[in-house]
């Protein structure tokens, strides 16, 4: 059963200069607004110690947004990257999910997987 309601985590893993983050539902632009400063006030420790960020996604549950939250994950994903956002590993996106995301970030080195191991091989190879 696919869950509307809006309902999210975030959660700094400081060490690993990592962000992880489940999402789920259909979000208004205020909410979504409200959760990406959430993720920018977690990731605020990497970005002050100017360290690269990496971000791990679980959309498990998570449905295609109308075009102003849309929009506005595109303004934070460009505005990220400007500080520090190197890679999102992402698991649990629906097909149409995928293709939406895929157009967001566009110029981000994002991958989708199907579990969370691989996903976060992924997303730490990047610094071995």
């Amino acid at each position: 059963m696919i869950v509307i309601a809006p309902s999210h985590s975030v959660v700094l893993y400081e060490e690993l200069a990592e962000v992880h983050f489940s999402i789920s539902g259909f979000w208004d632009l205020e909410g979504m607004t409200a959760f990406l400063g959430k993720l920018d006030a977690t990731s605020l420790p990497l970005v002050k110690a100017r360290r690269p960020i990496v971000v791990f996604g679980d959309f498990t549950d998570f449905v295609p947004q109308d075009r102003a939250t849309g929009d506005a994950i595109r303004a934070q994903l460009l505005n990220a990257q400007k500080f520090g956002l190197r890679r999102v590993s992402i698991i649990g996106a629906s097909a149409l999910v995928k293709m939406q995301y895929r157009r967001l970030s566009d110029g981000i080195e994002v991958q989708f997987f199907d579990d969370k191991i691989t996903a976060l091989s992924w997303l730490r190879e990047v610094r071995l």
